[in-house]
């Protein structure tokens, strides 16, 4: 039991999550931290029928990415100033909660779209962005792969002034790992690839080298001027990178 003088958690100072845009170098803090949060991984493994056995034969295939999952809250309605993610916020908030309920003006959906907006393309990129995720020890570096926003408190006008968000990101593994893992694969050696329905040159960038970005270098070895356009069954070229 806590003795010593004044309140515990008024005088601890909380340390906030972090969440950076890594292309933008934009950051944020999130409102309220998580109460939880799920970090998860599967290895896959096939099955062969195996002769007067009564239990297949069993063989790795492939490890699945891993996906960091929590749910996080957001409150315009009566949050303190403190808690807000900015000082711009910090002062939105301020003036919601001394005007009367019919006039709130403080939409909590400028709070989430900060969250939201993560997954949207970036100009620059052509990608949405890679983001990292502190928080103390939690130190998450991959993309927002999907976001559902719930909103569930309104003003007497209607505006949503309370909300959760459930988040799932996937980890972004650096080329470097990746070739420890598959030492047999490089980025230094020329390969071509058949495109198939749904694939881009980000994605063959981001298998191939470990990197997104470098969509441009597959882009100039083809002469592909529109990266959006891409036909299926066309061989690409791969070019070697250093």
């Amino acid at each position: 039991m806590y003795a010593g003088s004044g309140n515990l958690n008024m005088d601890t100072p909380v340390r906030k999550m972090k969440i950076t845009n890594m292309i933008t170098k934009k950051n944020f803090y999130v409102e309220y931290n998580p109460t939880t949060y799920q970090l998860s991984k599967n290895a896959e493994f096939g099955m062969d029928p195996a002769f007067d056995s009564d239990s297949p034969a069993v063989q790795f295939t492939y490890g699945t990415v891993e996906t960091l999952s929590m749910q996080l809250f957001f409150d315009s309605f009566s949050t303190g100033a403190k808690n807000a993610p900015s000082v711009a916020d910090g002062l939105k908030l301020k003036g919601s909660q001394v005007v009367n309920s019919l006039a709130k003006f403080f939409d909590v959906r400028e709070l989430t779209d900060k969250v939201y907006g993560l997954m949207q393309i970036e100009p620059s990129a052509h990608i949405p962005p890679l983001v990292k995720v502190e928080w103390s020890s939690l130190q998450f570096e991959g993309f927002l792969k999907s976001c559902n926003v719930n909103l569930i408190k309104f003003s007497d006008m209607g505006i949503p002034v309370r909300a959760t968000m459930d988040c799932v990101f996937f980890r972004f593994t650096k080329m470097g790992a990746k070739v420890k893992m598959n030492p047999f694969g490089s980025p230094d050696t020329a390969k071509f690839r058949t495109i198939e329905q749904g694939q881009s040159l980000w994605s063959y960038a981001s298998s191939e080298y470990g990197d997104p970005g470098q969509w441009r270098a597959i882009a100039e070895a083809n002469n592909i001027s529109n990266p959006r356009i891409l036909r299926s069954g066309k061989m690409i070229r791969v070019p070697a990178i250093e």
